[in-house]
């Protein structure tokens, strides 16, 4: 059997699951997050792929994610998509949980009412 090799593409397609997951199910995170405006979720989510891609580009940079061939512009280029490409295909397809919702269609009659 082949081992995982923890690349930074690969750690940066983990992370982004990871910080999709935090916002899909962790209780109190999930229903602030959902209450939010969509503009400043979508700002939120990008604010966090950017800081994981730098932290990540930043560990493969100084050696600490080995990297063949050595850490380039190309590389960024890969973090950033994998993360952007495992963080939105799973956030479409999980299932909202029923508080979400919830917060979801209070946020957008609120909208409707002042708009």
């Amino acid at each position: 059997m082949e081992p995982v090799l923890f690349t930074p593409e690969v750690i940066a397609g983990i992370v982004g699951v990871v910080l999709t997951l935090t916002f899909a199910y962790f209780p109190k995170l999930r229903q602030a997050y959902a209450g939010l405006a969509t503009e400043v979720k979508s700002y939120i989510m990008l604010g966090l792929l950017l800081l994981a891609e730098v932290a990540i580009c930043l560990l493969a940079y100084y050696g600490v994610i080995v990297t063949v061939p050595p850490f380039s512009w190309g590389t960024v280029l890969r973090v950033a998509f994998a993360l952007i490409a495992s963080n939105q295909p799973i956030y479409n397809a999980i299932p909202k949980a029923e508080d979400v919702a919830e917060i979801i269609a209070d946020r957008d009659a609120k909208l409707l009412l002042e708009g």
